[in-house]
């Protein structure tokens, strides 16, 4: 699974269970600074139920509130979400991740983190990233 389908992914259970179509560009500008033309979410899919996805957000909360994900709290923040670590073969070499979004009860945010040669796991190694990310993207500063 790709990074961004692995973001994706954590969007849907943020969104209820509804998948957005993933765009790069949020709007074109004119030299002048006016906007040519601005992009438009459109849902491009619904995986999951609603009430599965409140099931996954409760069980990625517990996941960061006292589990695997614990490097990812943020102080007065709900966050939810999911540790991963892959062996690749080679002694000491996994590939790590780690999916959230925050807060957690109204998503704002959704980050998927994901490192390769990595010699921790995804706890230690993308979740404390993703927590730096998700606290610029919210504009909350506790480190």
């Amino acid at each position: 699974m790709t990074p961004l389908q692995m973001a994706m992914v954590t969007e849907a259970i943020a969104n209820g269970g509804v998948e957005m179509q993933p765009y790069i560009v949020d709007r074109v500008e004119a030299p002048g600074g006016g906007v040519v033309t601005r992009t438009k979410p459109h849902v491009y899919r619904k995986p999951i139920t609603a009430e599965t996805a409140a099931e996954l957000t409760s069980m990625m909360e517990a996941v960061v509130e006292g589990g695997t994900g614990t490097t990812a709290k943020i102080p007065g923040v709900k966050v939810a979400g999911k540790t991963g670590t892959a062996e690749t073969g080679v002694s000491h070499s996994n590939t790590t991740w780690f999916i959230a979004f925050a807060p957690a009860d109204q998503p704002k945010v959704a980050v998927a983190v994901v490192l390769e040669n990595q010699h921790g796991v995804g706890g230690t190694t993308a979740a404390p990233i993703a927590k730096t990310i998700m606290e610029a993207l919210l504009n909350v500063h506790t480190s």
